[in-house]
């Protein structure tokens, strides 16, 4: 998810504006099937293809998908409302320095790592700062490239635990889930440059950095 340099196929946004088309991609995955290693669906890239295609059966055919009232798929959860943690996530100012690197990336540059995603909707909803995923949604919709709104409106609805998978245990540590895969801190001194100097023990964790190690980082 902290990968600085790109480590997906990165198809998204020409799948997303129909510059490549889910049918050709479809059949070149299953020729390479019928030839290669592979591991199966819904890990696989073709899982993933059929995953985007559920979420589009999906959205066309319920009343309300991008809400959640009247939405007969979602559960009626009493979010919070807090503007200024919602406007805090959205500029990557939360004082978690790896949501905020995702955030600011996103902002940036018009995409993340799609578990960077996961990440930062578990933060907004159920996570931590309990808001809603309709409001994850449209900040979502402003800067992603790859924007599409089924895909959007139904992962932000299964990552809050909303619909599709309402048993969702897992919560991203905004701490120790990046650690797991960039110990040095690299992405986080990239895209929240006022922390490049902080020592790595204390890059994930500013706020336990002594008084000294603070001023003079």
């Amino acid at each position: 998810p902290n990968s600085i340099e790109p480590s997906t196929t990165v198809l998204s946004p020409y799948l997303s504006h129909g510059c490549l088309s889910s049918k050709l991609f479809y059949h070149k995955l299953k020729e390479i099937e019928s030839c290669m290693p592979h591991t199966s669906p819904p890990v696989s890239l073709l899982g993933q293809l059929m995953w985007r295609e559920f979420y589009y059966t999906a959205g066309a055919g319920t009343d309300n998908f991008d809400k959640m009232v009247g939405n007969p798929l979602c559960i009626q959860i009493p979010w919070g409302k807090n503007d200024e943690h919602l406007k805090a996530w959205a500029e990557g100012r939360t004082g978690y320095p790896f949501v905020d690197a995702i955030m600011r990336q996103l902002k940036q540059e018009g995409w993340i790592h799609h578990l960077a995603r996961h990440m930062v909707a578990c933060f907004l909803t159920r996570g931590d700062l309990w808001i809603s995923w309709e409001e994850g949604a449209k900040i979502f919709e402003d800067y992603l490239l790859d924007y599409d709104w089924s895909l959007n409106v139904g992962n932000w609805m299964w990552l809050s635990a909303s619909a599709f998978f309402y048993k969702y245990f897992r919560v991203y540590s905004p701490i120790a889930f990046g650690k797991k895969t960039d110990k040095e801190g690299l992405y986080i001194r990239k895209y929240v440059p006022e922390l490049g100097k902080y020592p790595t023990e204390y890059i994930y964790e500013p706020w336990k950095a002594p008084k000294s190690v603070q001023t003079s980082a």
